[in-house]
Formats: C-alpha cells, sequence, structure tokens
C-alpha cells in the first residue's frame, strides 16, 4: 500500500480514516457506484477485530487501521507501532509511535489475570513474592520479597530503568 493510493481513498480526522466518494469511472455499473457511496461515503472505515483493533478492507486485503494512518500521515512503516495508552481502538497520531516488536511487547498489558494485578510480581505458595522482569528475551530474577509492594517497586524500577517510554506495570 502506498501513501497516494492511501489519500485517494480515504481522509483523516481525530483518529479515524473515513472513505472519500468514489468516482464513477470506478464501477462498471451506475447502479453499484450508488450503492457504494451510499453506503460507505465519508463514513469511518473498518471495524474492530476481537482485540479491539481497527481491521479495513482494501481489494480483499486487510490491514490494520494504526497502521494505514502511520502511513497516511508519514509514508513510511516502521517495524512495529505502539499505542501508547495501550488502547488499540485509539489511533490518533499523537498516540502512536514507531517501536520494535520488543518495545510494543513491554508496553503491553497483562495477558492473564495474576494474584497480585501486577506485572512480573507473582505470589509463591511459601507467601513470598518473586519480582522479575523481561530483557533482551531473557527472564531476569529480581529477588524474592516478604511484602508485595516490595516486590512491586522492585519490577516498577527495573522497568523504567529498561523498558524506558515503553515501561507499563498492569
Amino acid at each position: 500500500m502506498k501513501q497516494e493510493t492511501l489519500k485517494l481513498l480515504f481522509f483523516y480526522n481525530k483518529g479515524k480514516l473515513y472513505w472519500k466518494p468514489r468516482p464513477l469511472e470506478a464501477f462498471k455499473k451506475y447502479s453499484a457506484y450508488v450503492m457504494w457511496n451510499r453506503r460507505y461515503a465519508l463514513k469511518p472505515a473498518g471495524s474492530p477485530n476481537k482485540r479491539g483493533y481497527i481491521r479495513i478492507g482494501i481489494a480483499k486485503k486487510y490491514y490494520m487501521a494504526h497502521r494505514l494512518i502511520w502511513l497516511y500521515h508519514r509514508g513510511w512503516l516502521p517495524e512495529a507501532l505502539d499505542h501508547k495508552n495501550g488502547n488499540p481502538g485509539d489511533n490518533r497520531m499523537s498516540n502512536l509511535r514507531p517501536a520494535t516488536q520488543m518495545e510494543n511487547r513491554w508496553n503491553s498489558r497483562r495477558k492473564l489475570p495474576t494474584t497480585t494485578n501486577t506485572k512480573g510480581v507473582y505470589k509463591r505458595p511459601s507467601g513470598h513474592y518473586e519480582a522479575h522482569i523481561c530483557a533482551n528475551f531473557k527472564r531476569v530474577h529480581l529477588g524474592t520479597f516478604e511484602r508485595k509492594k516490595d516486590a512491586i517497586a522492585a519490577v516498577s524500577k527495573a522497568r523504567k530503568q529498561l523498558h524506558r517510554e515503553f515501561a507499563r506495570h498492569r
């Protein structure tokens, strides 16, 4: 997909792409032209998938809206795009930033609920709390703590140091 193609098909407003009206020349039949423009023109493009990301179908292929929006504005695509606030439906340019796959994972939410509601802190059968963090594809043990808040503090400190602006604590 090219930036020029996107600018022909869509216009952008407040984090959403909207279909532009299509000219009669784009259709074989007049009735198809009328039907398409009544149904889609000037309406938001795409629909959310199970995870909340907006998917847009173009020429029998699906694209993620946040990637199309970035391409629409910048003209290039990074390895990955990160939603700063963690909301996959919030595709405002101010909420998108280029990232590596690893940085994108750092800013992800917990996949499963935990007893502590904090990424990287787990309660052991002994009643102590274990803290760990992932860095460079390796799990780093930060220690075992008697108090939950000490384990959370250790993980938060390590996450801020290693993950910088991509740190997410819950």
